[in-house]
């Protein structure tokens, strides 16, 4: 079935690869605050593979963009706070980010035909568990974590306000390290559990750490993936690699287990 020409939503891009070889299409979830064009070397090397690819926006959500942008200035009326305070509830009636995240994963999924592979980077490959779980994981044939998801939320997001957003007055990032964290959601990453539990027996994953990650850490992905029998997961460690640089600087390890592991679940066209 011919991808639609159709406008795909967020901002949706379709890359055409002009050697295709493998049915698939890869979809990327882009990391938090990510634009498209931040993504532009792994959608060139899925393609070079000879995979199409999907990229697309994740919502803007004030209520993080704000502290993320360094806002930390007076508001000046009810209308500023009212747009902060924005309330994130999804399709499905459940509060929080990360949940919105997971209606656009899914509306994507539905709207690219034929098989697809997830790839997804740090903490919103939670919100691609949980839209793979929705749809049961019909169509998708392998899924791909870049960074993440972490299994220690409320860590993560304080070493995000602490590495990132260069927040450095310690009693300010402890206190809304935890209080931000639920704006992502009530249950953090802990939902998790219940969604791979889900997922069919055998699924493949792939996890992509990096030893020296100082956002979120090896164990902490762990915490994710290793209670769960059910799926065949691995990992690919990259002794040197920060947060989301394994392909940008080690390439040499990054490349070929990643498309080892690509060529075992696509199939060829």
């Amino acid at each position: 079935m011919p991808m639609t020409t159709a406008p795909l939503p967020y901002e949706g891009r379709l890359f055409r690869s002009r050697n295709k070889k493998f049915e698939e299409t890869i979809l990327f979830v882009p990391f938090f605050g990510a634009v498209q064009r931040e993504l532009a070397r792994h959608v060139k090397f899925v393609m070079d593979l000879g995979f199409d690819a999907v990229t697309f926006d994740l919502e803007k959500t004030p209520a993080l963009m704000d502290f993320s942008e360094g806002l930390f200035t007076p508001l000046k009326n009810w209308k500023e706070l009212t747009s902060v305070l924005k309330i994130p509830i999804s399709s499905r009636n459940k509060f929080g980010i990360k949940h919105i995240y997971a209606d656009q994963i899914e509306n994507m999924l539905n709207l690219i035909p034929g098989k697809k592979i997830v790839y997804s980077f740090s903490n919103p490959s939670g919100a691609a568990i949980e839209a793979l779980a929705r749809r049961k994981c019909s169509d998708v044939v392998g899924l791909l974590c870049d960074s993440g998801p972490s299994g220690k939320f409320i860590d993560s997001f304080f070493n995000l306000a602490k590495q990132e957003w260069k927040i450095q007055f310690l009693p300010l990032t402890f206190s809304m390290a935890p209080v931000l964290s639920l704006l992502w959601s009530p249950h953090m990453h802990k939902d998790i559990h219940t969604h791979l539990e889900s997922f069919p027996k055998g699924f493949k994953i792939l996890s992509i750490r990096g030893w020296k990650d100082p956002l979120i850490p090896p164990d902490h992905i762990d915490a994710i993936f290793e209670p769960h029998k059910n799926i065949d997961w691995r990992k690919l460690s990259l002794p040197e690699a920060g947060h989301l640089t394994g392909l940008r600087d080690f390439r040499a390890e990054y490349v070929p287990a990643v498309e080892k592991f690509l060529s075992e679940i696509a199939k060829t066209s």
